[in-house]
């Protein structure tokens, strides 16, 4: 059978981390379970949990076996578990590349697919003829929502096409890439193989402007090209910047500064939150959206109230006490200016506000501050930049090699449960509890994985 004249115009599409284009040019697009008998090893963006269940369910018509015994390629370019994925603080989405094949290919018969994603307990109906294609959730698959009204629209939206074994380079009609800088990447992976590239495109490009493919800014007039979530190794970058460029700008002595020491700042502090115009900046910023209900200003007093009542906090030596308030009253400063939000208000969660905290700890430390370490101004900037880490990898599934790749030493672990435990328990007292009682395991973790690595 030939595809349903209304849906051939469209593709299907497999999205992996640029860093596996090689491996892909080299050996084909493979299977889970060829990838697995070769030993090829790839930059591995998927859910541990859903693969496993993939690798156990059966494939009912076409070739047959296992899921894991096909590549796997989705009809819809907005796909939630990127979206997932993005929240999660787990993928760099500059890094992400799409592989668009013709929706032609589902004519052979090493391909099959699906009434919705093949990641869930229950599966999915499973196709070997194309006029089923008519039987999918269209309305959804081509919706450029980032969410559907309920998780088994969800896994509509994400109805796959199933691709026996292996697939070659050859048959990638064109990828879908960020920006420039990465087109100019993926051009010279195939030039080094000597490889003819297919058309390298961006988002809405004429051949394929009926698609969407990235998460952005949107909701920012002047930021809305932005990926909607910095990850995990562009925040680290930034981060590492960050203690350059103070460091280098401390490097010219002003004058005068407002505070001695840290020490002095956070004295202030208590005395009046507005010391610090960043800070200003934030007061009466209401949080609109579960868990919160109250303003930035008040859920920071909230924080350096319950750090200071933490037994880590009242052992930890003088200079690492200062850091730690200091810390507290800086971490969601990123949320603010206050005028960047409609009417002043955050209508919902704004995970890339530690990343909006840079250049305003940038200002602080270079103009405010006149006698810092080094270290004083490293652990300070890990706590703002990366306060939200220990909480998203305890109860979100952010990947804890994140935090081996921070910490210099074990204090920093502490100093980083510290500030994780103050900010949750200043919004649920049960949050807390709950990063108590898993907090002897989560360091073993932390440990082992520091070891391995």
């Amino acid at each position: 059978m030939a595809i349903p004249e209304e849906h051939s115009w469209r593709y299907i599409f497999h999205f992996t981390d640029i860093r596996n284009l090689d491996s892909i040019i080299k050996h084909g697009l493979l299977c889970t379970n060829l990838k697995n008998e070769q030993g090829i090893k790839h930059q591995n963006i998927a859910n541990m949990t859903i693969q496993e269940r993939r690798a156990t369910m059966d494939v009912p018509v076409g070739p047959g076996g296992k899921v894991h015994d096909y590549v796997p390629f989705y009809f819809s370019s907005i796909n939630p578990m990127l979206l997932s994925k993005l929240n999660q603080k787990n993928v760099d989405q500059p890094h992400i590349i799409y592989l668009c094949v013709k929706i032609g290919r589902l004519e052979n018969n090493d391909v099959v697919f699906t009434s919705s994603s093949a990641n869930t307990n229950e599966p999915p109906i499973f196709y070997d003829d194309v006029v089923h294609l008519n039987d999918l959730s269209w309305d959804m698959i081509d919706s450029w929502k980032w969410k559907m009204p309920t998780e088994e629209d969800k896994h509509k939206k994400m109805a796959e096409a199933l691709i026996h074994g292996h697939i070659g380079i050859d048959e990638v009609d064109a990828i879908v890439v960020y920006n420039s800088e990465v087109r100019q990447e993926v051009e010279r992976i195939f030039d080094d193989n000597h490889v003819k590239a297919p058309a390298i495109l961006f988002d809405h490009d004429s051949k394929i402007q009926k698609y969407s493919f990235y998460y952005t800014k949107f909701f920012f007039k002047d930021r809305k090209n932005e990926t909607l979530v910095v990850g995990p190794d562009c925040l680290f970058d930034e981060y590492n910047k960050l203690l350059d460029y103070i460091k280098s700008e401390r490097q010219k002595k002003k004058d005068t500064y407002p505070y001695k020491t840290i020490k002095d700042l956070v004295v202030a502090l208590d005395n009046n939150f507005s010391t610090l115009a960043e800070l200003k900046n934030v007061e009466g910023l209401m949080q609109d959206y579960e868990p919160h209900n109250d303003t930035v200003d008040d859920h920071t007093k909230k924080v350096v109230a319950e750090m200071k009542q933490q037994d880590y906090f009242k052992s930890a030596s003088e200079e690492k006490k200062n850091i730690l308030l200091l810390a507290s009253y800086l971490h969601d400063m990123g949320k603010g200016p206050k005028d960047k939000w409609k009417q002043g208000k955050m209508a919902g969660a704004y995970l890339d506000h530690p990343l909006d905290a840079i250049p305003m700890l940038a200002r602080v430390f270079t103009e405010e501050i006149e006698n810092l370490s080094d270290e004083e101004i490293r652990l300070a900037c890990m706590l703002v930049v990366y306060h939200d880490i220990v909480g998203d990898c305890m109860m979100k599934e952010r990947d804890k090699s994140q935090i081996v790749r921070i910490m210099e030493n074990d204090d920093d672990l502490d100093m980083l449960f510290a500030i994780a435990y103050a900010d949750v328990e200043a919004i649920r007292m049960f949050w807390g509890l709950d990063l108590l009682c898993k907090k002897a395991i989560f360091f073993k973790e932390i440990k082992e994985l520091e070891q391995g690595l």
